[in-house]
C-alpha cells in the first residue's frame, strides 16, 4: 500500500490523503483515500510517499538509436539540422549505438517513463527498451531509400524483426513511414494498410518543418534537390495537398487505429479537422520543436479543436534529456491557458491510448502502470506544481 497527500489517477479526480494498493507483480489491486484502501487491505504494509502519487508516464515518440548522436545544431530548420544529423550518423558502430539506448531508456525510466512509443531504422534499441524493464511500441521506421535498395521495404523490415528471437513481451512491433517526403506514396499506403491490417496505430512525422509543406504544395523548398541527388525523382513526393490531406488520401484514416501524428507544427486549420474527425493522436515534441526550427504548433487551437494529445520527447540529437517533466514544463510555459492537468493526461493515458498500450497511463484496479512518486512545491495546486517543475527528480517508481 503505497499512500500520499495526494493521489492522481488521471482518469478521475485528485484524492486528497490518498492511497494505492500495488500487487507483487505491480498490478493495481485498489485506488481511493488512505481509509477507503486501508479497509480493504488492513494487513498490507504501508510506504508513505513524501510527493504526490501518479502513474509512470508514457513517452509517446522516442528515437533512442540516436543517443551517440549528441545534439545537433539547429535553428535553421528540419532540413538543415536533418542533413547534419546524416552525417553524424555515418560513423556510429551498431554496439556502440545499442550500449548507449541502454543507457539512455535507463534514464528514461529513472525519469518516471513506464511505456515509450520509439523509432527506429533499425531495432538496436530493443535491448535498452528489455533492459530498462519498459512496455510500449517499436515503430520500425522505413525510408524510399530501402525500398530502392531491397525492392520490398515492409518484407526486409518483417526479416529483420524476425532475426530477433528475444523480442520483449510488453513491446509492440509496428512498421512506420518515416515522412512523407522520405518515403514515396506507394510504400506510404502500403505502410497504413500493413498497420491497420495488424489492428494497431502506426506513427509519422508530418507538418514538422516549411520545406515539407513547400514540397508537397508544389514542389519548392529544401527537399527537391536533396531528392534527386539520391535519385528519387522528386515530382513522386509533390501531390499538391496539405500534408495531413495528402495522408488521407494514401488511406492513412481509413481505419479505427489512425497514425499518430507526430510534431504538426505546420498543421493549418483544415489538417487539424482532417485529424481530428479520424480521432488521430497529435503528439507533441516542443522541446525539439524550438530547439531545430524556434517554431511550436498551434496548441491552443489543438487543444481548443478536442484533438487527442500525447507528449514525446524525441531524440538526444534535439533535447539534452529524456524527461516528459521538461516537455510539459515547456507547454505549460508557451500555453499558460491550457489546465496544467491536460499535460499530464497526454503524458500518461494520451500517449497510452495512442500506443494501443493496454493497463498504462491511468491508476486504476487491474492496471500495470507503474506507481511514481514525484516531489511538489506545492501541495495546494499539485497539478500545477507538478507540470511545470522541469526537473522533478522523481523519488521511486514501483514495478510497471
Amino acid at each position: 500500500m503505497v499512500s500520499a497527500r495526494w493521489v492522481v489517477p488521471i482518469e478521475r479526480p485528485p484524492i486528497a490523503d490518498g492511497a494505492v494498493a500495488v500487487g507483487d507483480d505491480g498490478t493495481i489491486l485498489a485506488v481511493g483515500s488512505r481509509a477507503e484502501v486501508r479497509a480493504e487491505f488492513p494487513e498490507a504494509a504501508e510506504e508513505r510517499a513524501r510527493g504526490v502519487v501518479t502513474p509512470g508516464l508514457v513517452n509517446a515518440h522516442c528515437h533512442l538509436e540516436l543517443s551517440l548522436c549528441g545534439t545537433v545544431p539547429g535553428g535553421d530548420g528540419l532540413f538543415a539540422w536533418a542533413t547534419a544529423l546524416m552525417r553524424a550518423k555515418v560513423d556510429d558502430d551498431p554496439e556502440d549505438v545499442s550500449d548507449g539506448a541502454v543507457v539512455d531508456a535507463l534514464g528514461a525510466r529513472f525519469a518516471g517513463t513506464a511505456a515509450i512509443g520509439d523509432v527506429g531504422s533499425s531495432l538496436v534499441a530493443v535491448e535498452g527498451i528489455r533492459r530498462a524493464f519498459l512496455g510500449g511500441v517499436l515503430f520500425h521506421e522505413l525510408v524510399g531509400s530501402r525500398e530502392i535498395a531491397t525492392g520490398d521495404a515492409l518484407a526486409d523490415a518483417a526479416r529483420e524483426r524476425a532475426a530477433v528471437t528475444d523480442w520483449p513481451e510488453r513491446l509492440a512491433y509496428v512498421p512506420a513511414p518515416h515522412a512523407p517526403y522520405s518515403a514515396g506514396p506507394d510504400l506510404l499506403t502500403r505502410i497504413f494498410a500493413a498497420a491497420a491490417a495488424a489492428g494497431r496505430a502506426t506513427s509519422i512525422h508530418v507538418a514538422e518543418d516549411e520545406d515539407e509543406v513547400a514540397l508537397l504544395r508544389d514542389g519548392s523548398g529544401r527537399w527537391p534537390a536533396f531528392l534527386a541527388g539520391m535519385g528519387v525523382d522528386p515530382a513522386t513526393r509533390v501531390p499538391r495537398k496539405t500534408p495531413v490531406a495528402y495522408l488521407a488520401s494514401l488511406g492513412a484514416f481509413q481505419t479505427d487505429t489512425p497514425p499518430l501524428l507526430v510534431h504538426m507544427v505546420h498543421a493549418g486549420a483544415d489538417d487539424r479537422r482532417i485529424a481530428r474527425d479520424a480521432g488521430a493522436t497529435v503528439v507533441l515534441c516542443p522541446r525539439s520543436n524550438l530547439h531545430i526550427g524556434g517554431r511550436l504548433p498551434d496548441v491552443d487551437a489543438i487543444v481548443a479543436e478536442g484533438l487527442p494529445l500525447a507528449i514525446g520527447t524525441d531524440s538526444l540529437a534535439s533535447v539534452p534529456d529524456l524527461s516528459l517533466w521538461a516537455e510539459m514544463a515547456t507547454l505549460a510555459a508557451h500555453f499558460p491557458a491550457v489546465p496544467a492537468g491536460r499535460w499530464l493526461e497526454a503524458a500518461t493515458v494520451g500517449g497510452a491510448r495512442a500506443l494501443g498500450l493496454r493497463g498504462f497511463g491511468t491508476l486504476a484496479p487491474g492496471t500495470r502502470p507503474g506507481v511514481i512518486d514525484v516531489p511538489v512545491d506545492d501541495f495546494a495546486a499539485p497539478l500545477e506544481s507538478l507540470v511545470r517543475n522541469p526537473d522533478p527528480r522523481l523519488l521511486w517508481m514501483a514495478r510497471a
